[in-house]
Parts: C-alpha cells; structure tokens; sequence
C-alpha cells in the first residue's frame, strides 16, 4: 500500500499534514513548529504526548512545550526556548513524504526543517536540518527531542555482556580492549539512581513513566541504534546513530532520556560541532512503530523484536 499525503485540520489548528501508510498515521501542523505531534494506528491512540491545553494555539511569544517531536540545539540554554508558534512551510514530496520549514530566528540566527520520509519497508526517515543564515559559525548542534505519551516504558538494549579476563577460563583468548569501558553514564543533579522507574539491566535498561513523579533524567553513549517505547500494544522504535570518533554534547552523551509525571522523552544528539556559518548540520533519526503481544517486561521478547526491525542505511 502506497503512502498518502493530504491536508486536513488537526487538534484546533486548521491545517495539519497527514501521512497514512499500511494503516499507520504521522500528523504534524502547519501553524506552528516544525513539529510531529501524533504517530500510531488510524483511529487509534497516539504514541506521542499532546498538552491538551496547548494544542490548537497560535503566535504566543512565550516557549510551548506542545509535546510530540521538536528540534532543538544543544547545549541546553535560552536558544532552545525560543518560540516556535509561527506558520511552517509546507513542501510535498509525492511518495515519499514532506519538508516543513520553520521560520529564521532573528536573535540566534538559524532556522530549522524537517523532512519526513516514510519508506515501504515501515521505517520513518527524520532529516533534522540547522541552518545558519547568520555570518558566523554557530556554536551548537542538532538536539532531537520525541516527547511520548503517559503510561510507557522506554526500553535501551545493552551491549553484548563479557568477563574480565580474569574471569575467563584458562586459555582463553582475549585482547587488551576487554580491558577498556565500553559504555559511559551521565547523571543530573535531580537523577536519583535508586528512583524505582530506571531498572539497569544486564542486557536491557528500562524507564518507566509514572503519574505524580518528579523529574528523572540519565544520558549515555548508545552504540546498539533502536531504542524502544512501549505503550499497551504499541511499540515505537527510534533509531540514534553513533560516530565512534566524534565527541557529543554533556559529557559524552549521543542519547539522553527524560521522565516526570506527564511524559518520558528520547532524545538523540548529534556530534558536538559548530553549524559554518551561512551552511547547516544535519542530523538523521530513523522511526518504526508496531503492535506486539508482548509486556515490556518479557526481555528476550523484546531483544528479538528489536533484531527484526529493518536497520536504516546510515
């Protein structure tokens, strides 16, 4: 079944983009962002988190969090408040999908686009685009923030598990890498590792989100590509990419998870680089979504679906 593209309102806004494929359903407005807000089946819920209080508003100067997935610049600072509750341009990319455009930020001056393409085999290819319009390189990087829906649980497969050499049978062989870190962990002031949300697995992470919680964040160097989100029978699947030799934002992190009683959000980073001036950065995320039958709790259920997912050709 072929994608379809159509104009229609959505949410309190009078225009919307929808794309339909395989009895699936992406919308992102028109009136404000670039910003997706709903990904999940046809007449079905919504994987993405939506503030109800926000949605439908337009040209407020003040920063709205919305919800769904938004493009920020890291570090974190004043430029990721800046409004973005202004009209997007639209362009059509018949068969594949769509570009939506934002408008350039006079004070910080960049202006960020997303392209959107869904392929055959399920998988949702997000280009993030900063570009710079000013006459001076710009010291932040593409931020990819997915804002998910109340009641999930995010699940971070680990890599392969191995001894110390010490511990390895007689004979063994080894090289002097297995002596070496493999993965790294970056806490906040407000990250309390005993929170009963974040179980630190062997083979799997997970985090639950929880109503009336405070917030929690943890963020790492993600080298095994899917992460996951599971929502009743939904399961997303984002995609992060990771360049062994670039340096990432907070200290090492391309990935970075966020949760208080409203949401948990996947974050993505792209490498720790300056936007050239009057050039642009680009930063590629990969979606999948389906149903499944099984609870997050079943691990090699959910190891074997993230093995079966198509792997984007990054």
């Amino acid at each position: 079944m072929g994608l379809n593209l159509e104009i229609t309102p959505y949410g309190g806004w009078s225009k919307a983009v929808r794309m339909r494929r395989d009895g699936w359903e992406l919308i992102a407005p028109l009136e404000i962002g670039p910003r997706i807000l709903r990904f999940g089946p046809i007449d079905g819920p919504n994987v993405l988190f939506e503030n109800k209080e926000q949605m439908g508003k337009t040209g407020a100067k003040e920063w709205m969090i919305y919800g769904g997935h938004r493009l920020w610049t890291a570090p974190e600072n004043d430029q990721c408040y800046a409004p973005d509750n202004d009209r997007v341009s639209l362009e059509l990319l018949p068969e594949k999908g769509c570009r939506l455009t934002g408008e350039t930020n006079p004070k910080f001056g960049w202006q960020k686009s997303l392209e959107i393409l869904w392929n055959s085999d399920g998988l949702v290819q997000i280009e993030h685009r900063l570009m710079n319009s000013s006459g001076k390189a710009l010291p932040v990087s593409p931020w990819c923030l997915t804002v998910l829906n109340q009641g999930g649980v995010a699940l971070i497969p680990q890599p392969t598990h191995a001894p110390h050499p010490m511990d390895l049978p007689k004979g063994t062989k080894f090289s002097m890498e297995d002596y070496l870190p493999n993965r790294n962990l970056t806490l906040w002031k407000y990250t309390d590792l005993a929170d009963p949300r974040i179980h630190l697995g062997r083979n799997l992470w997970t985090l639950s989100q929880k109503k009336n919680t405070q917030a929690f964040k943890i963020g790492f160097r993600h080298t095994e590509g899917w992460i996951g989100y599971q929502l009743g029978d939904l399961f997303f699947a984002k995609w992060i990419s990771h360049e062994k030799e670039a340096t990432y934002p907070d200290r090492g992190c391309n990935t970075e998870l966020f949760t208080n009683g409203d949401i948990l959000e996947i974050e993505s980073l792209a490498p720790e680089k300056p936007v050239p001036a009057k050039s642009h950065s680009i930063h590629f995320e990969w979606w999948h979504i389906a149903k499944v039958t099984f609870a997050p709790t079943d691990e090699s259920s959910v190891l074997k679906h993230f093995s079966s997912l198509p792997r984007p050709s990054c």
